[in-house]
């Protein structure tokens, strides 16, 4: 077996039992199963030690060892009104002090970005060619000394009017044995694009060569 076929097989297997804590909150999954052709927007913290090329790059390697259903194009912008947030109060992802999900201020925010940026979202949509657009917000730590990494996320795929099909929100942590910084920035980037491509498996936008 060659080294995409491997790691084909291993996302397979997680997919058929997720390791990652996803809730759903939105789920139109017959609208979804239309999509031909999404856009992938990832949208990442003001002050994110990671950036978007390399979640970028990360993601593009994995989707190299499938076949695109959907076309899946990845899209990066030097807009960070679309790319980033402002800070901790202007993320998707929001949370009470008892670390409960807050869905409707989170559906407020989300609802004031894509208001706010309806032009150029509409442009990436016509200069791509999209019938939708996976954004994905992801806030990733990671501590060598303590040998600790986590992320939280949430995916919203929009349509062509700018309309929510789907949402979902993550949290997941990790322990490891390595104190290498930019090997742990790897695996993390590797379990951050996992996460999505379990879903997309899920909906059947991508398969096994």
């Amino acid at each position: 077996m060659n080294k995409y076929g491997a790691i084909a097989l291993t996302l397979l297997i997680l997919v058929s039992c997720s390791k990652y804590h996803v809730k759903r909150e939105v789920n139109n999954r017959s609208t979804l199963l239309k999509f031909k052709n999404s856009g992938i927007l990832f949208r990442i913290p003001h002050s994110s030690s990671i950036t978007v090329k390399q979640y970028a790059t990360s993601l593009s390697h994995w989707l190299d060892a499938y076949k695109r259903i959907n076309s899946l194009k990845i899209i990066q912008t030097d807009d960070r009104n679309l790319s980033a947030s402002k800070s901790e109060f202007d993320r998707f992802l929001q949370f009470s002090e008892d670390e409960d999900f807050l869905y409707y201020k989170s559906i407020g925010i989300i609802t004031q970005y894509l208001s706010s940026n309806q032009e150029a979202l509409k442009k990436l949509f016509e200069e791509n060619g999209l019938d939708s657009l996976i954004i994905y917000e992801v806030n990733p730590s990671l501590s060598a000394e303590m040998q600790y990494t986590d992320f939280n996320s949430m995916i919203i795929i929009v349509n062509a009017g700018l309309q929510v099909a789907y949402l979902d929100h993550q949290y997941d942590d990790y322990n490891t044995n390595e104190y290498d910084a930019d090997k742990m920035k790897n695996n993390l980037l590797d379990e951050i694009n996992n996460r999505l491509l379990e879903l997309m498996f899920k909906l059947k936008y991508i398969k096994e060569k």
